[in-house]
């Protein structure tokens, strides 16, 4: 018999279980980050906007900021979540739990993705034609989230 504790299988179990906590970390820190700084870049061409931005490109502009807070909102969920119940964490229901308000976040961000790179397509080109091609990496992502999440 070995001492060593990845060889009991009850505390390999209990570890595990705790490991897949950690895990479901860092999808949304990572997420987060990237919101973070996105905000940032949104919020500075809203405090400083270009002379050539009309009505409609502020009615965007603050669309995709809102949808950014959202995400980043969505993304740090978890963490308020786990530090609000760490004491009677049941791991199964934690990690159930986190999936909702990650996905919102993935959904916000992607939807700010679109609008913001509609927003740089609108300075060179027509209305029309820079959102819908703003619009084919947010389809892009879609369907392969959806693709994959009816497959399994």
């Amino acid at each position: 018999m070995s001492s060593n504790p990845d060889d009991d299988p009850v505390m390999r179990s209990s570890t595990e279980r705790y490991d897949r906590v950690g895990v479901s970390f860092r999808w949304p820190q990572i997420l987060a980050s990237g919101s973070s700084i996105f905000f940032g870049f949104l919020l500075n061409i809203a405090v400083n906007p270009p002379s050539y931005f009309r009505l409609f490109d502020s009615i965007i502009l603050l669309t995709a900021l809102y949808a950014v807070t959202v995400a980043t909102i969505m993304f740090i969920l978890p963490v308020i979540y786990h530090a609000t119940s760490y004491r009677r964490l049941d791991v199964e229901r934690f990690l159930y739990r986190t999936k909702k308000p990650v996905l919102i976040g993935i959904i916000c961000l992607t939807l700010t993705m679109c609008l913001g790179l509609g927003l740089a397509l609108n300075s060179k080109l027509p209305v029309q034609v820079a959102y819908s091609l703003a619009s084919f990496p947010s389809v892009f992502i879609l369907f392969e989230f959806f693709k994959f999440k009816y497959k399994l």
